[in-house]
């Protein structure tokens, strides 16, 4: 059976590292423990640095939901908390073009981004199947 997709469909996310990144394989958990610093570094042990964007980005939106599994009340949260215990939350970057040049000038940096909005100064490390509510 194939899935094909149709209107229902939005642009797919790209998880995308410095164009040198050679930190190791990863998957949608391995990003998310990055992203909420569960662990801080990349299979290679190099330390990882993670950046979003801004509150209400759809991107943003498309990540949280997709990879974190949580919205932006939780993630604030969860912050919240994170931050009461010194941790420093990701950057946040405020559009794509910032996210492409933040991430190919950050050795160890990694976001996410439109897959279709990704050039060739960024690794595309995984890519993450959104869809719209059916």
């Amino acid at each position: 059976m194939a899935l094909v997709a149709g209107p229902a469909a939005s642009a797919d996310l790209a998880i995308i590292a410095h164009p040198d990144y050679q930190g190791g394989d990863l998957d949608t958990e391995m990003v998310k423990q990055l992203f909420l610093y569960e662990t801080t570094s990349y299979p290679s042990g190099h330390e990882a640095k993670p950046a979003n964007h801004a509150a209400g980005s759809p991107d943003r939106e498309h990540f949280f939901k997709y990879v974190l599994d949580m919205g932006e009340s939780r993630h604030k949260r969860y912050w919240s908390r994170k931050i009461s215990s010194g941790k420093t939350p990701p950057v946040q970057l405020g559009s794509h073009e910032e996210v492409l040049e933040w991430v190919a000038d950050t050795p160890l940096g990694i976001s996410y981004i439109d897959r279709d909005k990704v050039d060739d100064s960024v690794k595309v490390l995984l890519t993450i199947a959104v869809f719209e509510d059916l």
